[in-house]
């Protein structure tokens, strides 16, 4: 388990021990040891499972008889009998027992665990006893075999896609006659593959990485949307594929390769959401739901070695939790959960250390025969243990079937036909083997006999006795099938499986009720996990609300207060996929609740809005509705993209086209008729609409004051020869009916304030119905299905078996040409990381050497440290505290240890923009001296592709998983170590490099980097148990362990597999010695301290080696490090033209809603506004720019920490890479709006609106990348950006004018704000000289007195502009203009000066400046990540 992992308190619904409880307290009914012992003490009472199986016979008993034989592991391979699940008990005894139990109660105690700890547990005699009780019940069993006939399978060829790019994009888009057609050629992965696999057999598929062994189990799995065409047919129990897909999906999985699960829940949350989610309908007599979810916690839990992980979060790369090998055992019990009757496991041992593996395919075997399962599964580097396990195995090799039959027939086969198999390689490694031209190996004389390529052992196959036999046994198996009809038995325990009120023609146990529970309790616990982002959320929220309400604090009942009201509410803006959206509805109400009532809090009475209970209660209604409405509308198209930038880039467009028609930029009178439509489908126009109505109903706005009323000043105090400054005022009264108001200014009328909160509940339930239904039924991702996409014309053709051998050969000649000598030693190393409660030592006096030429093999348990360590010695810790001493070539540890080392991490994180040669030349050319030539260093990354039979995906995308497009998983972890051998390192640490890499793949890898492999150690729990050479046949370590009181190993035993077992490892170890303090005795570990002390005495303290941290000089590493982020951004379609797309769009949506600006004083808002909508749309650019950025951070602290390249030139060229795309979209912004809205013509005032908006945009995703490098995830980022983009535009001087500012904020935010003087370059730019004519409804009525013009009347005032008469020799009604120029808008109301105008230009280039520097000092502070 990963030392920093993160445990929750411990549920008291999960028990420490975990026993029977009798139902009443008869004092007559036997306890269950009582039982037991009695069991044991009576065989004869005891039968075979196979007795017991569904219409089992004498051909199946004597099958499984044999199995036993075959599979049992006492003293066979070096391995304790106690270690391994007890697989012969579990099908000899317990059978008494069973019976027993089923009068028993099912109930389970809390318990707090037992002293002495807990018994053994006996996986075999625990099914047997729960199948008896199932039979006992009369619960029908669900058994289903497989059958597949002429199965072929196509998919994507290689010329099908290319790498795309920003002009690829384009050409695809303007090439409309080509959307939709299939491109390229198709390519066959399966050949007329036929097979069968019975109910309670196990199958094991066999090939190298390629061979199709993937597709035949996801084909099998009913998972076929990821290709172009499948034929032959393929059958479950005797019904075909589309029936049970439609109808049965669920009783077959798959268990794909990667480990994907909810980092922030825990390992019983994870499985108990499982369990919620397929707790059959029926099941044992007066047994709970809940009683059910324990019994089968307790079975997962013991048999896969996850009980003490119980509550510990599951983790992943960036969250500390379960370590990787205990994150595989908790998918594999996932899978178990959902009871499926047909199981496929791919490559499920991936992560595992061998002895867990062991035990859980011995679980496989227990569950499948004593359950009558199917299992189908694919494995790499099964040892031969696994291998006896299974019934039959399937060998293929490029798509075409070599062998099926049993396991034990395999190895004969091939031998009769002229191959051999070494001594200790293991009969999988042999038969995987045959397929590789250099491994195989053959008998004297056969060497012209024996097939070379696929299609010539297939064809041998096929002309063979045993497939004759095995197509006998297929007709026999379906003669069966039609004459006892099995599926129909299965078709009714299905039905009965189902829990009550469920269809039962559903592919799902739960009812949908049952399912929205499971989610919604599953969505709280996710949101409970992520503290850190719930803490942002509501700390974002209060400080937000506290500065909005100290802007707008106590705003006046007066005219003036008016439109700031307005600003203010418009800114508050194994289950059915629906039950998941659903649940997640549910989980946000109470969530949206809170967040309301925080804010209102904040905001509600420091605001000064109407004290009344009724308005009150109905802004917080109101708030929250428009809160889940918006939800839903952000959701609703995340359901329907297929990423999440196309889901950000689609929804922050729309969004802005809401927030413009939301009735506050430009009033509902005043939308243009091309576009007004939008306000009637917008529900923020409704939201807007109902809380601006609640604020204003029945308020008097008074006129009296100065800037409330005109005319104003001396000689005008008499209220019947003035009228309101707003509109809705009439001549002579001295206040404004905000009724009266809202109707003149938006067009909207109270009475219909419920109407329009009608209308929010009717959005909301609209996006939750469209985006619940999106999601059950519209699916974009393909099954997780991946494919390889290469440079245009770069496609490999099909290449045969002899070039394959010659290019092997070729990388062969140069294996013993790279390694350099280096001595590295470390003595007395502890490791103590800070812990709840003080400190927590992870490695405990480890020491150790590695010497030129040897291989140092560390190993151990999952959790027993040896990822730890590895990091330790790497230097790669930045947490805790080291002590010990590490020295390499007799001198500490210099400056450049981690240039001239290399470290292969579990992780494979690497660009997803570069081909896989590029990623390897991009590493040859930081990590290799600088004196070795460019071409030289080319030649060395040809010569590692041959070597890692990389050649022909060198020119492939990297790409990444959840695209669907990129390399293998396997193929990744291949590249992972190719990227440190380019770099010719001295040293080399590999954390898992053969992790799910086949046997031969792995060999070569080995191969490579070694010369000798004579020293071995593994470590347990941060102690060394062994250190030492390993010997001939491991013949020097293994008699260390014999000698101290280890088990004997047999000859055939797999070294690593008893090494393994001996200390302890495996689900259930138990090692039988203190292993670390019998090191610290024996003469082995005396002797390696007196070499280590002698080299400790012998270190150089005055170090005369000069030492660089990294090879290449700055600009070298600014220049590959740029250059390689511009080729990413240029193969990045979906940031660079999605964010194309929203800008265009953006643009024309304004520049059409503001289209043809008059010159009327109302227009002058309008021009304000169009102005002000570069701000809305900068905050997409900030959030499309920060998952980029993050994503590019991962694979540079990779490479930092590696020594390829410093942070400054990393840094440097995130900002330059994005310089000319932002020129670009500025550019056609600037064609798509500016003249659309008629701005200013003047050739001075577009060239500074170009400029001006160009650095602004450099500010903004500056800005953005300034928040993701403080950002740990990009959760936390999205949380942030609302607080500061708000703040932002909240002080730039048009939602809140600094005059009616407190005088705090407006004394230095004010100033500070850089969108202040962003938007008041812009506004000057634009309204300056344009000269104002009113129109007729944006003339002010004045009263004159009687016996006086207008003119007469107003000539004190209009000494002091702005403004003018309409009328100025009228009488009696007097018509006036508020503005005369442009410039008297915002001259008045602001208080900006177009003087300003360059002042303002040069302050956004120096924030820009100060973002650069910020981000910048952010990207050194945080460039290594917290491990």
């Amino acid at each position: 388990m990963d030392p920093y992992s993160i445990q929750r308190e411990p549920d008291p619904y999960w028990p420490n021990s975990y026993q029977w409880e009798d139902e009443d307290t008869d004092t007559e009914s036997p306890s269950a040891d009582a039982n037991l012992r009695r069991a044991r003490t009576a065989p004869s009472e005891r039968t075979s499972v196979a007795s017991t199986a569904v219409n089992s016979d004498e051909d199946r008993m004597a099958r499984s008889n044999e199995l036993l034989r075959r599979s049992s592991t006492t003293g066979a391979f070096g391995e304790r009998r106690g270690n391994a699940v007890n697989y012969e008990a579990a099908l000899s005894e317990y059978e008494g027992l069973a019976r027993e139990l089923t009068t028993q109660s099912r109930r389970y105690s809390v318990s707090q665990g037992e002293k002495g700890g807990q018994a053994d547990f006996d996986l075999g005699s625990w099914l047997k006893g729960v199948k008896q009780a199932n039979e006992d019940a009369a619960i029908k069993p669900r058994s289903m075999g497989l059958i597949w006939k002429n199965l072929t399978v196509k998919g994507l060829g290689a010329d099908a896609q290319t790498v795309s790019t920003n002009l690829s994009w384009i050409l695809e888009f303007v090439q409309f006659w080509k959307w939709g057609r299939h491109r390229g050629t198709d390519f066959t992965i399966l050949h007329n593959i036929t097979g069968f696999c019975k109910e309670g057999e196990m199958l094991l598929v066999l090939g190298r990485p390629g061979a199709g062994c993937t597709t035949l189990l996801r084909v099998l799995a009913d998972m076929r949307a990821s290709y172009t065409e499948i034929t032959g047919e393929v059958s479950y129990g005797g019904i075909d594929s589309k029936e049970f897909g439609k109808h049965y999906k669920g009783e077959v999985c798959y268990n794909e390769e990667e480990d994907i699960n909810y980092p922030t829940l825990t390992a019983k949350e994870t499985l108990m959401f499982a369990l919620k989610c397929k707790t059959p309908g029926k099941r044992l007599p007066d047994e709970t739901k809940r009683e059910f979810k324990n019994k089968v916690l307790f079975l997962l839990g013991n048999m896969l070695g996850l009980t003490k992980q119980m509550n510990t979060m599951v983790g992943n790369a960036f969250i500390r939790g379960l370590s990787g090998g205990e994150r595989k055992r908790l998918s594999i019990a996932e899978q178990m959960t959902t009871r499926s009757t047909i199981n496929c496991w791919d490559c499920s041992t991936r992560g595992l250390d061998a002895s867990s593996a062991l035990d859980y395919v011995r679980s496989l075997r227990i569950m499948t025969e004593i359950l009558h399962k199917t299992t189908v599964a694919t494995l790499y580097q099964a040892s031969d243990s696994i291998y006896n396990i299974f019934d039959k195995v399937m060998l293929l090799d490029q798509g075409r079937c070599l062998y099926f039959g049993p396991v034990d027939r395999a190895q004969p086969y091939f031998e009769e036909m002229g191959f051999v198999k070494p001594s200790r390689k293991s009969i999988p490694d042999f038969l995987t083997g045959l397929c590789n031209l250099l491994e195989r190996q053959v008998k004297e004389g056969m060497e012209e006999k024996v097939p070379i390529a696929a299609s010539q052992f297939e064809e041998r196959y096929l002309q063979s006795s045993l497939y004759k036999e095995m197509m006998g046994e297929l007709q026999s198996y379906e003669d069966r099938l039609s004459r006892e009809r099995p599926d129909q038995l299965f078709r009714e325990a299905v039905s009965e499986a189902h829990q009550k009120h469920a269809p039962k023609r559903s592919i799902y146990t739960a009812t949908y009720w049952q399912q929205v529970k499971a989610l919604t309790t599953r969505q709280f616990q996710l949101i409970y996990g992520d503290k850190g982002a719930l803490i942002s959320r509501y700390g974002g929220v209060i400080s937000k609300g506290l500065i909005l309400s100290s802007c707008f604090y106590m705003m006046p009942q007066t005219a003036n207060g008016a439109f700031s009201r307005g600003e203010k509410h418009k800114s508050y803006a194994l289950y059915h996929p629906s039950a998941f959206y659903i649940a997640q509805v549910i989980a946000d109400f109470p969530l949206a609740v809170l967040q309301v009532i925080l804010f209102q809090l904040c905001t509600y009475f420091m605001f000064g809005l109407d004290l009344t209970a009724g308005k009150y209660f109905t802004f917080m209604v109101v708030l929250i509705m428009t809160n889940m409405c918006m939800n839903g509308f952000f959701r609703f198209w995340g359901s329907i993209s297929p990423n999440f930038f196309t889901a950000s880039q689609v929804s922050g467009t729309f969004l802005v086209a809401l927030l413009l028609y939301s009735g506050y930029q430009i009033p509902y009178t005043k939308m243009h008729p091309w576009l007004f439509w939008i306000y009637w489908i917008n529900p923020l126009a409704y939201g807007f609409k109902v809380l601006i109505s609640n604020e204003f109903t029945g308020q008097d706005l008074s006129c009296l004051g100065p800037g409330s009323s005109i005319p104003s000043g001396p000689g005008y105090t008499n209220p019947q020869y003035q009228t309101c400054s707003v509109k809705g005022g009439q001549p002579g009264t001295g206040f404004v009916l905000g009724d009266d108001y809202l109707a003149a200014q938006y067009g909207y009328f109270t009475w219909q304030l419920w109407i329009d909160f009608a209308a929010v509940c009717g959005f909301f339930l609209l996006f939750t119905v469209a985006t619940a239904l999106s999601m059950e039924y519209v699916d974009l991702v393909k099954e997780g299905s991946l494919t390889k996409v290469y440079l245009p014309g770069k496609a490999p053709p099909p290449m045969d078996e002899s070039e394959v051998a010659k290019n092997a050969e070729q990388a062969n000649e140069n294996v013993e040409a790279v390694a350099d000598g280096t001595v590295f030693s470390w003595q007395h190393v502890n490791y103590e990381v800070p812990v709840k409660g003080g400190q927590r030592q992870l490695l405990n006096d480890v020491s150790g050497i590695v010497k030129p030429g040897h291989l140092t093999a560390l190993m151990g348990s999952s959790g027993a440290g040896k990822t730890t360590l590895l990091d330790v010695l790497a230097k790669r810790k930045t947490i805790g505290k080291v002590t010990g001493d590490i020295y390499m070539n007799g001198e500490t540890l210099n400056v450049d240890f981690e240039r001239i080392t290399g470290y292969c991490e579990q992780m494979d994180v690497h660009s997803p923009y570069s081909t896989v040669r590029e990623a390897l030349q991009f590493a040859a050319y930081l990590k290799q001296p600088a004196d070795v030539s460019k071409a030289e260093k080319n030649a060395y990354v040809e010569t590692i592709l041959k070597l890692m039979e990389m050649e022909r995906i060198g020119d492939a995308l990297v790409g990444d998983l959840e695209s669907g497009k990129g390399i293998s998983v396997e193929e990744r972890k291949r590249l992972t170590i190719a990227v440190e051998l380019v770099g010719k390192p001295k040293l080399l640490f590999l954390d898992e490099p053969t992790s799910g890499l086949d046997a031969q793949s792995s060999y070569n890898i080995v191969r490579f980097i070694r010369k000798l492999a004579d020293a071995g150690w593994p470590v347990r729990g941060g102690k060394t148990a062994y250190y030492g050479e390993i010997g001939k046949d491991s013949a020097t370590m293994i008699n260390y362990f014999e000698r101290n009181g280890g088990p004997k190993c047999s000859p055939e035993a797999n070294p690593a597999e008893y090494i393994l077992e001996v200390v302890g490892a495996g689900t259930a170890g138990k090692a039988t010695k203190d292993w670390a303090e019998v090191w610290e005795r024996s003469p082995e570990a005396q002797n390696l301290s007196r070499e280590l002390d002698e080299i400790s005495q012998n270190i150089d303290p005055h170090q005369r080696r000069k030492a660089d941290s990294y090879t290449q000089p700055f600009w070298s590493q600014f220049w590959l490090v740029h250059k390689r982020m511009q080729i990413s951004w240029w193969r990045s379609p979906t940031y660079n033209m999605g964010r194309f797309f929203n800008v265009c769009f953006v643009a024309l949506i304004s520049g059409f809603s503001f289209w043809k600006l008059k010159d009327s004083s109302s227009d002058l808002q309008n021009r304000l506004f169009a102005v002000f909508t570069t701000l809305i749309m900068s905050n997409s650019l900030i959030i499309l720019a920060q998952p980029r950025y993050m994503a590019e951070r991962q694979w540079f602290r990779r490479e930092y920490a590696g020594k390829y390249y410093s942070w400054a030139p990393f840094a440097l060229s995130c900002i330059l890479v994005e310089l000319p795309y932002i020129i670009v979209l500025a550019a056609f912004f600037l064609f798509c709006f500016y003249w659309t809205a008629e701005m200013n013509q003047g050739s001075d005032r577009i060239g500074f609106f170009y400029i001006h908006f160009v650095f602004f945009v450099f500010y903004a995703v500056s800005l953005g990348f300034l928040i993701a490098a403080f950002s740990t995830t990009q959760t936390m980022a999205a949380v942030l950006n609302p607080f500061f983009t708000s703040i932002l535009i909240l002080f730039a001087g048009i939602v809140q004018p600094p005059s009616l500012m407190p005088a705090f904020w407006r004394s230095w935010m004010y100033w500070l704000d850089p969108y202040h003087y962003v938007i008041e370059g812009l506004v000057v730019n634009e309204m300056e000289g344009v000269k104002i004519n009113c129109s007729p409804e944006d003339l002010l009525s004045i009263n004159a007195p009687s016996g006086q013009t207008c003119h007469q009347y107003m000539v004190n005032y209009l000494s002091h502009p702005p403004g003018y008469l309409a009328n100025p020799n009228g009488t009696g009604t007097c018509q006036f203009c508020q503005y005369s120029y442009g410039q008297d808008y915002y001259e008045t109301t602001i208080g900006w000066s177009f003087s300003n105008r360059w002042r303002d230009f040069g302050i956004v280039i120096a924030f820009w400046a100060f973002n650069i520097m910020a981000f910048t000092f952010f990207v050194w502070l945080f460039r290594r990540p917290k491990r």
